[in-house]
């Protein structure tokens, strides 16, 4: 379900996009589909995985920064051939999906996430947590995202980060 913020309309058809859009993204990640996950954005894009603290005193620095979809491949390429690191399931779950604004740069949207993982031996935990500001563009008929901001709440970086978020 995708909500709009107070005095923002939009029609059912968008939402039904717009959480077609999310529920990609998701399935994505949690397919282990990786090479979908780049066609989500527009060619030219911003897409960071920022701690909080960082955010809210506008700091630029980014556990994660890519600046297009060609930088977004590039890790996509880095996980598959050359990343090391212990076996595990990553599931994501977005939530709270609003618009906030509709702009001529695009819709603004908020979502919650929550990433948990789960180690073969090991039981599954919470892995990560916060939340999105996106602008979602329409591309070639296609909606997707021109910004996406994953702000996690911890101000601990998860040592283990290499999924996209």
């Amino acid at each position: 379900m995708v909500a709009a913020a107070p005095g923002v309309e939009i029609g059912l058809e968008l939402r039904a996009r717009l959480a077609d859009l999310y529920c990609a993204y998701d399935d994505a990640l949690n397919d282990g589909a990786l090479e979908r996950w780049p066609e989500l954005f527009t060619e030219t894009c911003i897409y960071k995985v920022i701690p909080r603290e960082n955010f809210d005193q506008g700091y630029p620095v980014a556990l994660i920064y890519c600046e297009s979809r060609d930088m977004l491949m590039d890790r996509v390429v880095a996980l598959r051939e050359t990343a090391l690191f212990a076996p595990r399931i990553a599931r994501r779950i977005t939530s709270g999906i609003c618009v906030r604004a509709v702009g001529p740069d695009g819709l603004h949207l908020t979502a919650s996430f929550a990433v948990f993982q789960t180690m073969t031996d090991q039981p599954s935990e919470l892995f990560l947590c916060g939340r999105c500001q996106d602008r979602v563009v329409e591309d070639g008929g296609v909606l997707r995202f021109a910004e996406r901001l994953c702000i996690y709440d911890s101000t601990i970086v998860p040592t283990s980060l290499v999924y996209p978020v």
